[in-house]
């Protein structure tokens, strides 16, 4: 089965062409076909069309664990034209409001599909609005790039109030196949879930990817994918999980493109570490006439803007930094307003931690830049390891890095500061950096 632009009820399409297939496997045992699970999504779209909720009109849904319950609900939403918007139950958007109508786009415009809330890693989470276009375009553009059909099982332990989730229904659905939902992420059930064949692709973040392997370091076979974004993978990790035998794909993406915009190809992994891949079919970036620059994206699954917001003009400003290398592969070099500019020096820490992360002592880094009365900034690591290795990684670090990217400042942690999606909370970082020494 093919996504279709012209048809986006993939949950419709699939329980008349193969109504006993499994749409949903909760728990590792229930299972629920694509006519159980269409049953039960025409229900949900029956009680808002019963409570009286328009076409175009946002519904706040609180959500903590994923379930078939959720995930009807979502499909019967999508049914009845209804724009579902997922929150974290302990979100403050949870209480914002129960219905609220949204600014629809002019006659001939694009129809409202689901408004996202964007991570919130370095701030306030904002809503970003997907049309049906979007979702569309953003789904046959990754089934051209993956590849993925109806004997796959994609294994979901992503939140669905972030677009990485979300994503997973919509493309699995599009081909038929099956999601394997795991309601919260443990990393001994995932390597399980693989070891034992139960699953054929997988979505994670870095700090996923981190613990499963620390949980059961391999080896690995029959995986056909596990994209991993959300945040920046060091190297060190990508080569342990490819030497495990799991095909990792690194991917980049965000909420206000419908999640991937660039992703390596399968059989790529190898030759494209380092980078996020090549571009998606229908995806037009730039990184500015220097070649290295911020990062702005141009595409059928771009959204139209914010809730609330006047549309966008152009193309997505991402804020990130980056290139693209004599391969057409993107590298992504970190958010532009995490450069740390130090000594009158520019420096980019996802590099720095990039480098420090080879360092056998050291089990995950990350980077930050904090006010300095010297330097302007100073670059501060905090660090997954032992403290008492401080020197030895210092002299090690003088050897690999310029002067200008050496940390003044280290902090070392039992565990990296996480959001409930797993993307290391910024914020949280910052904090930590502020007292290291």
């Amino acid at each position: 089965m093919k996504a279709s632009l012209g048809n986006k009820d993939w949950l419709a399409l699939a329980a008349r062409a193969t109504p006993s297939s499994i749409a949903l496997i909760e728990d590792d045992e229930n299972e629920v076909s694509y006519e159980e699970l269409s049953s039960l999504a025409d229900d949900a779209a029956t009680r808002h069309r019963e409570a009286g909720v328009a076409r175009g009109t946002v519904v706040i849904t609180p959500a903590g664990t994923v379930d078939s319950y959720l995930v009807a609900s979502l499909w019967g939403a999508w049914r009845a034209g209804v724009a579902p918007l997922v929150v974290d139950e302990n979100s403050p958007f949870a209480g914002a409001w129960t219905y609220s109508v949204a600014e629809l786009a002019g006659e001939g415009g694009p129809r409202l599909h689901t408004v996202v809330l964007t991570s919130g890693s370095g701030g306030v989470p904002r809503p970003v609005r997907l049309s049906h276009g979007n979702v569309a375009a953003a789904v046959e553009a990754s089934q051209d790039r993956l590849g993925n059909t109806r004997d796959d099982r994609w294994l979901l332990t992503l939140p669905l109030f972030h677009i990485g989730g979300l994503s997973i229904l919509w493309r699995s659905a599009a081909v038929g196949g099956t999601v394997v939902v795991h309601r919260r992420f443990n990393a001994a059930r995932a390597a399980g879930a693989i070891q034992s064949g139960a699953v054929t692709m997988a979505s994670f973040v870095p700090t996923m990817l981190y613990r499963m392997l620390a949980a059961d370091p391999g080896p690995y076979s029959g995986m056909r994918g596990i994209l991993l974004g959300g945040a920046a993978a060091s190297r060190e990790l990508v080569e342990r999980a490819l030497d495990a035998g799991l095909p990792i794909l690194q991917t980049y993406g965000m909420t206000e493109t419908c999640s991937q915009i660039a992703t390596v190809r399968p059989g790529d992994a190898i030759e494209s570490l380092g980078t996020v891949g090549v571009p998606l079919a229908g995806v037009s970036l730039s990184t500015g006439e220097a070649g290295v620059g911020e990062i702005v994206v141009s595409g059928p699954m771009v959204s139209p803007g914010y809730l609330g917001e006047p549309d966008r003009e152009g193309g997505h400003h991402t804020g990130d930094i980056g290139y693209v290398d004599e391969r057409g592969r993107l590298v992504v070099l970190g958010r532009a307003d995490d450069m740390i500019i130090t000594g009158g020096e520019n420096v980019y820490p996802e590099q720095v931690a990039e480098v420090l992360s080879r360092h056998p002592e050291l089990k995950r880094v990350k980077v930050v830049g904090v006010p300095d009365v010297e330097w302007g900034q100073a670059v501060v690591a905090i660090a997954i390891g032992d403290p008492e290795a401080r020197s030895g990684i210092e002299v090690w670090a003088s050897q690999r890095l310029p002067r200008h990217q050496l940390p003044k400042r280290w902090a070392f942690v039992d565990e990296l500061p996480v959001q409930p999606g797993g993307k290391v909370d910024r914020v949280a970082l910052y904090e930590i950096a502020k007292g290291a020494e």
